[in-house]
Formats: structure tokens, C-alpha cells, sequence
């Protein structure tokens, strides 16, 4: 006999909930989705809309839509949460969703302050019967996970010292059209906790982590070169990581209004060869050894 599919709720319909309810279309597990969640109730029957007709007219799996967490969960039928919000409200929604007894999956950054982080934590200590996991998917990326494999076979010799740059252009990337309301939360550090350290700087963290263990090290530098444009946080980070294993990285984050040329977003060095990971969302990396100079391009592999 088949099992259930998880019924799950989404909370939040900015940008970011079509990455995931892409993801959970493509899923091997079952899903469903019965209940959207957006203070907008506009915009959570827009999404409702874009889900498939059998989910909204299922006596037994009815998809509903709603303007709080709150009334969600008095309602209850669900037993999974993607909560897809702004920074500074991960700790009131994760907190009820886990007291609620729901299996959690909250979108990265834990939260926008430590001591929201530590509170998270803390609640999420006590559950026994529960899941619940910070949505970081870097680790996750096909090419990400190629390059753990490449270094695992030893053809690029031992790594020492990787590059990683995450970058976002208005003039010249489309996955940046949500940067264009001039009042995006994103701007906000009341609400964001930061600026482009905390739009995305874990996607590229979390990968060197995989890569070269634990940082014990760290030294930055903050700038602020698009504040007068609209930023009120920073727009241009750079850090020198060392690891516990001995090696080392540089970490760059930069957002502007200007077209740029697409950086690679990671490349690894080793003492038999390198690997690139490609600048775009859209995938794509290369491997050069000392065999084959020229490199090789190992294509798209899938992407963000």
C-alpha cells in the first residue's frame, strides 16, 4: 500500500516559493500542497491558482488559503511547513509551526540575529517526532556535488585554496528582478539582518565547508558602494577563511546596478589541477589538470 503524500503548507509567495514548489513538483515523494499562507491574500490565490486543479477540489485534500500562520495552523490539515518570509519574522512563524508539532522546513538564513538563531534552537531542542531543517540547498547543487566527487578521486591532487564569489547585477541577471522594487525588504536591515552577507552569502559558505571542513578563521572587510543607489546595508563583502584543515579561501559578495561580467562562483585549487563552477544559476564547470592544460567543460549539470 502506498504511503500518504505529505501535505504541506507554504507560507510566504514572494519570489522564492516557485523554487520551491518546483522542487516538490519534481519530487520522488508525494506531496501536496493544502494550505498557502500570505499576508497578501492577492497574491496566496494567485499561487493557488498555479497549483493542479485535483488539489483544489479534493473532498479530502482541499487546498486552502489563508492570511496568517496562525489561522493555518487552528485549521491543521497539513503536516509539513515551508516557511518563505522575511529574515526578521523565522522566529515568531518557526516557533509556532514547532509548538504546533510541524515538521519544519524554514528558508535560509536561520534568522536575522543570533539571539533569534539561538531561540530557534532552542525550541527546535525539545522535538522528538519532528523535522526540521534550514532550506541552505548549496550542498545540494549538481555541480557543487560534482566537485566533492572530483576531489574525492584525487585527479586534481590535494585542494588548498578555493575562490568564491557571489554576485548579483541588476544590468545583467534575471534571477535580480525582485532588486528593482526600490522597497524590497531586502533592503531593510531592521528586516534582512544584513545586506548581501544575508541574501546569499551562505549558498557560497556552506559549499567551502563541504569542501575544506570547518572555518576557525575568519577576516573581512565590509563596504557600502551601493547605499546610495537604495542598499542600507552592505553590498560588498570580502573575507579570508582559514579552515581547521589548513586551507584556506577567499569569500567576495557584491551586489550592483551595473552590468558585470559573469564571475565564476567557485574555483578550486589543487596541487594536480583546478575546477570552475560556472557564474551562472543556470549551471555549467570545468576541470583543468596538469594532463590536460587546456581544460575540460563538463557542462551544465543542472544548476541552482
Amino acid at each position: 500500500m502506498a504511503a500518504r503524500a505529505v501535505r504541506v503548507a507554504l507560507v510566504g509567495c514572494g519570489t522564492i516559493v516557485q523554487h520551491h514548489l518546483k522542487a516538490l513538483q519534481q519530487s520522488s515523494h508525494a506531496a501536496t500542497v493544502t494550505a498557502v499562507v500570505d499576508v497578501d491574500r492577492g497574491r496566496a490565490e494567485e499561487l493557488a491558482a498555479l497549483l493542479p486543479r485535483a488539489q483544489q477540489e479534493d473532498s479530502t485534500e482541499a487546498l486552502k488559503v489563508f492570511t496568517s500562520l496562525t489561522d493555518a495552523l487552528q485549521w491543521g490539515e497539513f503536516d509539513a511547513v515551508i516557511v518563505m518570509v522575511p529574515h526578521h519574522l523565522h522566529e515568531p512563524l518557526a516557533t509556532e509551526c514547532l509548538q504546533a508539532g510541524k515538521h519544519l522546513l524554514l528558508e535560509k538564513p536561520l534568522a536575522h540575529t543570533v539571539e533569534s538563531c539561538q531561540k530557534i534552537l532552542k525550541h527546535a531542542e525539545g522535538i522528538k517526532h519532528q523535522v526540521f531543517m534550514v532550506g541552505e540547498n548549496s550542498v545540494f547543487w549538481p555541480e557543487v556535488q560534482k566537485a566533492q566527487e572530483l576531489i574525492e578521486s584525487g585527479i586534481i591532487g590535494e585542494p588548498y585554496f578555493a575562490q568564491a564569489n557571489y554576485w548579483e547585477s541588476l544590468g545583467s541577471m534575471d534571477f535580480a528582478e525582485d532588486f528593482r522594487d526600490k522597497d524590497n525588504w531586502f533592503y531593510d536591515p531592521a528586516r534582512a539582518g544584513g545586506g548581501v552577507l544575508m541574501k546569499g552569502a551562505t549558498h557560497w559558505i556552506r559549499p567551502l565547508r563541504l569542501w575544506f571542513g570547518d572555518i576557525v578563521e575568519v577576516v573581512g572587510t565590509l563596504g557600502y558602494p551601493y547605499k546610495l543607489v537604495r542598499q542600507k546595508s552592505e553590498s560588498l563583502a570580502h573575507a579570508m577563511l582559514r579552515f581547521g584543515s589548513g586551507k584556506t579561501a577567499v569569500l567576495h559578495c557584491h551586489f550592483t546596478d551595473i552590468p558585470m561580467y559573469p564571475l565564476p562562483f567557485f574555483q578550486i585549487f589543487g596541487d594536480k589541477g583546478e575546477i570552475t563552477i560556472d557564474g551562472s544559476f543556470d549551471g555549467g564547470m570545468s576541470l583543468r589538470t596538469r594532463d590536460n592544460p587546456k581544460g575540460q567543460h563538463l557542462g551544465s549539470l543542472g544548476g541552482y
